[in-house]
């Protein structure tokens, strides 16, 4: 992979930007004006010296990528034709101009406009917006060499830079659709798509519209489409400019909202992907969306990214729709590790879950067993996260000061005690960027659990003690069940292999917590988890505590011997 120039990161400086392109924290990015270099989307020597070239300079955007459009489709010898005057023309007025471009800055094959306008554009417009280009790698592997029969037709609604219309085969390029609501990536996308198609006489069906607005009627664009690829821009409806027109989507979602539109713009055998963040398969506030799906079209194939977008945390999947639906959901679910296949239950599709991994007899024996005996849910207990200082440098130390009082990180946070603490600041929440009301940092008995991890990892704390945002706060407000008690059921490992199960993420989320089922305890039985954890603090974590909980936990549910040893060996 090429670095980063040093006249790049010496301009981006200036500009206030994450120069390696990662975001350092949990926070609102929305107004974040910091540039963030697209380099998994393109990393190429020349590209990145026209990226210097730019940046030194004060042109609007605008101007910039038009400029850039002129120079591509004149080094591809086709300015002067008719249908590129023509397209031109349907772009709003621009101006041209001077930028000192390599020479060879045309010839890498991949898209150095969308790379450009990328690099160009602030965090906080990305967020707003959800403008993160699909790399090259992630668009060939949903599309698989598809080649388009003759007449098949192809949409891509958010198109940004065109590149699943550049990436699919066809020898008719009219047969190519693309929407976007940005007018800078419509005009990059008809650009990208004449110069590949150079030597065709076309018009690109490129248009400047909202996909979300059900555009019927506009000339040249099919009633419905053979093939819809699209990676949708990810976020909610803030403004609440679909609500009316998409009340099945509760999440507001505009993700969710493409998929039911797009479900209903394809053909009935036409083939619907979408490339998707990973919470729209597991968050309770996308339920409605997951049935949807299950309800109006056939899943065919899942696939699970490992790697993600630049300046992005989210995990994202792909998802692979036929618009026939099925009595049956059977699908495969590739990861780097392999490809499965599954076969939906009625349970799960009924409950609006689509699995990822495949569940044994045995799993769902002990899942079902452990669902039907739950007596209460976490669902109406209290949650704080934890304090997003908005600049841990200077309000976090590792030295004590007069004044400062500990905090504690998710690494601290170990079953049912928190580590030694290795960091301190001054409580004020008017300097954090975000902080919860301070009644829930300083009750009398809290859990504080890891944000990242793959199971629950949960500490009791009778301290008052602050967290940061790696480590989250749950005050449990169950029926018949002491905070200790709940620590000691969230920490057992019949726990952990339920959570593990359900739920395959680095991320311990509260939507996930939620779901976790309850039994009900008998006052002794009560007593007796607490006396343990009690005793846990007073001493240490023992082998002979976990064992003692695991038997407390896995007689409450009837898990028996052999299931255990499967849980065992499930969970090493």
């Amino acid at each position: 992979m090429n670095a980063i120039s040093k006249a790049t990161k010496h301009n981006w400086a200036k500009l206030n930007s994450d120069t390696e392109g990662k975001l350092t924290k949990r926070a609102n990015k929305t107004r974040s004006t910091r540039h963030i270099v697209a380099t998994s989307y393109l990393d190429y020597t020349p590209a990145h010296r026209l990226l210097d070239n730019i940046i030194r300079l004060n042109y609007d955007i605008e101007d910039v990528m038009y400029t850039l459009c002129i120079d591509y489709l004149r080094h591809v010898n086709i300015l002067d034709k008719t249908h590129v005057k023509e397209f031109l023309s349907t772009q709003p007025c621009h101006r041209i101009v001077n930028i000192d471009i390599p020479t060879t800055t045309w010839d890498s094959g991949g898209d150095v406009l969308g790379f450009i306008y990328q690099s160009l554009i602030t965090e906080g417009e990305r967020n707003l917006t959800g403008q993160y280009y699909t790399n090259r790698q992630v668009v060939e592997h949903m599309l698989g060499n598809k080649v388009l029969k003759d007449g098949e037709t192809f949409l891509d609604p958010c198109c940004g830079s065109g590149a699943f219309l550049l990436a699919v085969n066809t020898d008719t390029p009219s047969c190519l659709y693309g929407l976007d609501i940005n007018p800078i990536a419509v005009m990059i996308a008809g650009t990208n798509l004449l110069a590949k198609y150079a030597n065709h006489h076309f018009t690109p069906h490129v248009y400047c519209l909202d996909f979300l607005q059900r555009h019927t009627d506009q000339d040249n664009l099919p009633a419905t489409f053979d093939n819809i690829y699209t990676n949708p821009p990810w976020g909610t409806d803030k403004q609440n400019l679909y609500k009316n027109l998409y009340p099945e989507i509760k999440s507001k979602e505009r993700s969710s909202m493409v998929i039911v539109e797009a479900l209903k713009r394809l053909n009935n055998k036409g083939h619907l992907s979408l490339l998707l963040p990973t919470s729209l398969l597991k968050i309770n506030s996308h339920t409605n969306i997951r049935k949807y799906i299950l309800s109006h079209s056939t899943i065919q194939a899942i696939d699970l990214f490992t790697h993600r977008f630049d300046g992005v945390f989210t995990d994202f999947f792909s998802i692979h729709l036929s618009g026939q639906t099925t009595d049956i959901q059977q699908y495969t679910v590739a990861t780097h590790k392999g490809t499965s296949y599954i076969t939906l239950s009625s349970r799960d599709k009924s409950l609006g879950i689509i699995a990822t991994r495949q569940l044994s007899d045995i799993d769902e024996s002990i899942i079902h067993r452990m669902d039907s005996l739950q007596h209460d849910s976490l669902q109406h207990s209290l949650w704080a996260l934890g304090i997003v200082t908005g600049h841990n440098k200077s309000k976090v130390k590792k030295e004590k000061q007069p004044g400062m009082e500990a905090i504690y990180t998710g690494r601290q946070v170990s079953p049912y005690t928190l580590e030694k603490a290795t960091h301190y600041t001054f409580y004020n929440p008017d300097t954090f960027q975000q902080c919860a009301k301070e009644e829930l940092y300083r009750a009398d008995e809290k859990l504080i659990y890891r944000f990242i991890a793959r199971y629950p990892i949960v500490a009791y704390d009778d301290r008052q003690s602050l967290c940061l945002n790696s480590a989250n706060i749950l005050i449990p407000q169950l029926d018949g069940i002491s905070i200790k008690s709940t620590a000691a059921l969230l920490n057992s490992t019949l726990y952990r292999y339920y959570y593990t199960t359900r739920f395959s993420d680095i991320k311990v989320l509260k939507s996930y917590l939620q779901q976790l089922p309850f039994p009900l305890l008998t006052p002794q039985q009560d007593t007796t988890l607490s006396n343990l954890v009690s005793d846990i603090q007073a001493s240490q974590y023992s082998e002979e505590h976990k064992q003692e909980i695991d038997r407390i936990v896995y007689s409450l549910f009837g898990i028996t011997p052999s299931e255990q040893a499967h849980i065992t060996a499930e969970m090493m």
